[in-house]
């Protein structure tokens, strides 16, 4: 079934190359080859720039001799931290990656680069799964971060990993919404319970899309509402986020004087 309140955001036919692709695609991509560089080369370089660039700058510092938080003369240490901070950049990649890509989705960045031959079930799909992704690794990855460093302060800093797990748990639950909105796509049966997103409410102002998306919120909430599932916490922003969206769709149905 075809989608014919979205618009047509490019011509088909026209293929890209890689040298099409926008700057903030090509430095995302670089950000995670360093990563990947990083992650491979840390078990042979790791010790050698801990010893040479690190130590003697922590020291500089004032960092006392006996310590046991990066301690002198210990390559292994080196080799870890570059291994980390090789994959905290292949992280970073991808996230730079997926928001750059969720912004041409949306029809912020110009001309769609990697979407335009892209149908809007698809579309829609990865554009969710890029925000889980994104919104994921904004709150895990702090979250680890921190409870790396306050080891032994854990109660000093519990509202904050709360809330990094919280806005992990939603990123989680995005791409649960992402495989959701695969099986509306409005075929058959589907076509048949669905086909109303393609007319009414938001379809009014071509974005049926949003109809569905705020449908598979829902689907998404009743899902993580579970009690073995850990999305708790999340789940009934989701249900409520949409039901409140897809109510709001009466708004330019009335506008359009709810004709069909």
């Amino acid at each position: 079934m075809s989608y014919p309140n979205v618009p047509q955001t490019s011509l088909p036919g026209v293929r890209r190359t890689f040298a099409d692709w926008g700057v903030a695609y090509k430095v995302a991509l670089g950000v995670v080859a360093v990563g990947v560089f990083g992650v491979v080369w840390s078990p042979f370089v790791g010790g050698l720039l801990y010893d040479q660039g690190v130590t003697p700058l922590i020291e500089l510092l004032g960092a006392p001799e006996g310590r046991q938080a990066l301690p002198a003369h210990e390559p292994e240490t080196g080799t870890e931290l570059l291994a980390v901070l090789g994959g905290y950049n292949v992280v970073v990649g991808i996230c730079m990656f997926c928001a750059r890509l969720v912004l041409e989705l949306l029809g912020l960045a110009g001309e769609p680069i990697l979407t335009g031959r892209m149908k809007p079930p698809g579309k829609l799909a990865l554009g969710t799964a890029a925000a889980g992704v994104v919104v994921f690794a904004a709150g895990a990855f702090p979250g680890l971060l921190i409870s790396l460093f306050f080891v032994d302060h854990e109660s000093a800093v519990l509202g904050i990993t709360a809330t990094l797990d919280a806005i992990s748990q939603a990123g989680s639950l995005l791409l649960v919404c992402s495989l959701i909105t695969l099986v509306l796509r409005g075929r058959g049966i589907r076509g048949a319970l669905l086909g109303w997103a393609d007319v009414v409410g938001w379809a009014k102002l071509r974005c049926g899309w949003i109809n569905r998306l705020s449908v598979a919120l829902v689907v998404a909430g009743m899902i993580g509402a579970v009690p073995f599932l850990p999305f708790d916490g999340v789940a009934p922003i989701f249900a409520s986020t949409g039901v409140t969206v897809l109510a709001l769709g009466i708004v330019p149905q009335f506008r359009a004087g709810g004709r069909p």
